[in-house]
C-alpha cells in the first residue's frame, strides 16, 4: 500500500505501478542526507515514498517517457516536494553525474525485466517499454548506477528471482558488490518471484540474505 499522505496520479492508460516498486522502497536504507536517483521513476511513486519517508534527503528521478515524466512532476507539485524530488526527461543510457550536481548516494531502480525477444510483448507501447528491455537493458541500468554513484554509494534493485544471476554478475563486473539479499514470495510452496537486491560501489565480498518476504501479487 501507498504512503496513505500521497496523492498519486497515474496515466489512464499503459503501466501503473505495482507491489514491486513498494516493497523496493520498503527495502531501500536511506540515510539522512542521502543524494538519492530513481533510475525509470515512472509517475515518480518510489522517489516519493522515499521523499515522504526520509524529509533529509535531495532525490532525483530519470524518466525517458514524457507522459510518464509529466505527470511525475504534477504529483510532486501536488504533494508539495518540488523542493527535494525533481524528475528530469532523459535516457538512462545518457545520465551524467553532471547533470545533478555530482554523483550520489544512493541509486534505486524497478527495472524493465523480461528480455526483448522473450515472450509476447505487450501491444501497448508504454507497457512494452516498461517491461521489457526494449530501450533499457539490465546492463544499461547498472551501467548508469556506476557512473552515478560515489564510492561507496548504495545500488538497491528489485528483479525476477529467476534472474538473480544476471544481476548479481553485471553488478560484480560493474564494481558493485551485492552486499544484501531478500527474496520475495507470493505464499509459501512456491518458488520465488521476485529478488531485492543491494550492492556497494567497490564494496568487498560477502552477501547477506534476509528472512523471505511474502508479498501477494
Amino acid at each position: 500500500m501507498v504512503d496513505s499522505c500521497l496523492k498519486i496520479t497515474q496515466p489512464p492508460y499503459g503501466y501503473h505501478y505495482s507491489l514491486d516498486a513498494l516493497a523496493i522502497a520498503d527495502f531501500a536504507k536511506i540515510l539522512p542526507g542521502d543524494r538519492i536517483l530513481d533510475l525509470g521513476t515512472g509517475c515518480g511513486v518510489i522517489a516519493m515514498i522515499l521523499a515522504g519517508r526520509h524529509p533529509d534527503t535531495l532525490i532525483y528521478g530519470v524518466e525517458i517517457d514524457k507522459e510518464q515524466v509529466d505527470i511525475g512532476r504534477r504529483n510532486i507539485t501536488d504533494n508539495h516536494m518540488t523542493n527535494r524530488v525533481a524528475i528530469l526527461h532523459q535516457d538512462i543510457k545518457t545520465i551524467l553525474p553532471a547533470l545533478i550536481s555530482g554523483p550520489v548516494d544512493v541509486v534505486i531502480s524497478n527495472p524493465p525485466h523480461i528480455k526483448k525477444a522473450s515472450g509476447r510483448i505487450n501491444p501497448n507501447a508504454r507497457m512494452a517499454i516498461a517491461r521489457h528491455e526494449i530501450h533499457v537493458t539490465l546492463q544499461d541500468i547498472i551501467e548508469a548506477a556506476r557512473r552515478m554513484l560515489r564510492p561507496a554509494g548504495r545500488l538497491f534493485m528489485v528483479y525476477p528471482a529467476h534472474r538473480m544471476t544476471d544481476a548479481i554478475t553485471q553488478m560484480r563486473q560493474a564494481g558493485i558488490e551485492p552486499k544484501t539479499l531478500s527474496v520475495i514470495y507470493t505464499r509459501p510452496g512456491v518458488p520465488a518471484r521476485r529478488i531485492l537486491i543491494e550492492g556497494i560501489k567497490g564494496g568487498g565480498p560477502g552477501v547477506t540474505i534476509t528472512h523471505p518476504v511474502f508479498l501477494k501479487s
